[in-house]
């Protein structure tokens, strides 16, 4: 139960970044603005729920604390996480900010140099998202034990 709502929440965070960077662009509009607070929002309900579920597994799931408090490959992959969360502030930042400019001139729209900012920030989170499911394999098959 605790791997599947792991696993559920980890689909549901790389998703709702794939969203992100797609709806992230040049033309980005007012409607587009709003409905990025929303995934934003969602993006970080999914990596909280993730992070218990995580956490919920090492210490109440099968292989026990022990198994992953040692395992270098375990502490690679928090380190990871956190840094895609310290990452993610910046964009969530910005939504809010465009949300605001938007509430005071509907016609506001966010520069094309913030729009990339934003944008490449969200690359670098999809590249390291990508090497959760890697470490996780290499945790399950042992790797990484003293």
């Amino acid at each position: 139960m605790l791997a599947s709502l792991h696993h559920l929440a980890a689909f549901s965070l790389v998703a709702l970044l794939a969203i992100e960077l797609t709806l992230v662009r040049p033309s980005l509009d007012a409607a587009t603005i709003k409905r990025l607070g929303r995934i934003d929002l969602a993006f970080g309900l999914a990596a909280a729920a993730m992070l218990v579920a995580g956490f919920a597994r090492v210490f109440y799931g099968i292989k026990g604390p022990a198994y992953y408090i040692g395992n270098w490959v375990f502490w690679t992959k928090i380190g990871i996480f956190a840094l895609i969360g310290f990452l993610s502030i910046r964009p969530t930042l910005r939504f809010f900010a465009w949300r605001r400019l938007l509430k005071v001139d509907p016609q506001a729209l966010p520069t094309p140099e913030d729009i990339l900012e934003v944008k490449r920030i969200i690359h670098i989170e999809v590249g390291l998202i990508l090497l959760l499911p890697i470490l996780g394999a290499a945790m399950a098959r042992g790797y990484g034990l003293p």
